[in-house]
């Protein structure tokens, strides 16, 4: 029994390695690299950062909301995450859209949801706001698969 529990501990290890290097990969050299990988990588796939281009306030934001789920980083760490992304994947793109405050024309630019799925969710959200992009599973009417691909730019506060 022993043996299989070491045997779990070290695929577990060897899995999660293999995905932070995967992450190394994957972004560009620069300042506060190596403290992305670690931080961000436990969780997130190198692709999907990638993918972002964000203002410097888009990106404080994102860290923010990061944080707030339980993301383990210090202060300076923080900061040198947010140079290195600000720096390296910078854009003209604004921060996300905030669900409980985003008005009908935002949801259906930025979600990509139909005229009666925001409003849908704008009566929704006037009882129940959500705390995060789960709780949009809820509402009748709306489609959860529209939130779910744009999880990169909708936030709830």
């Amino acid at each position: 029994m022993r043996v299989m529990a070491v045997a779990i501990v070290i695929a577990a290890s060897a899995t999660s390695a293999t995905s932070v290097n995967a992450w190394a990969q994957e972004l560009p050299d620069g300042p506060g690299r190596d403290v992305a990988v670690r931080v961000c990588g436990m969780c997130h796939e190198a692709e999907r950062a990638a993918s972002v281009r964000l203002t410097r306030e888009g990106w404080e934001s994102v860290f923010s909301k990061m944080a707030d789920l339980g993301m383990s980083a210090s202060d300076d760490e923080l900061k040198q995450v947010l140079d290195y992304f600000s720096e390296n994947f910078k854009g003209a793109a604004s921060k996300p859209i905030n669900l409980n405050s985003a008005t009908s024309i935002e949801l259906e630019s930025v979600a990509a949801l139909l005229r009666k799925e925001a409003a849908a969710w704008i009566a929704y959200r006037a009882k129940t706001p959500c705390k995060t992009l789960d709780d949009l599973k809820k509402v009748p009417g709306l489609s959860f698969k529209k939130i779910d691909e744009r999880r990169d730019r909708l936030v709830c506060f």
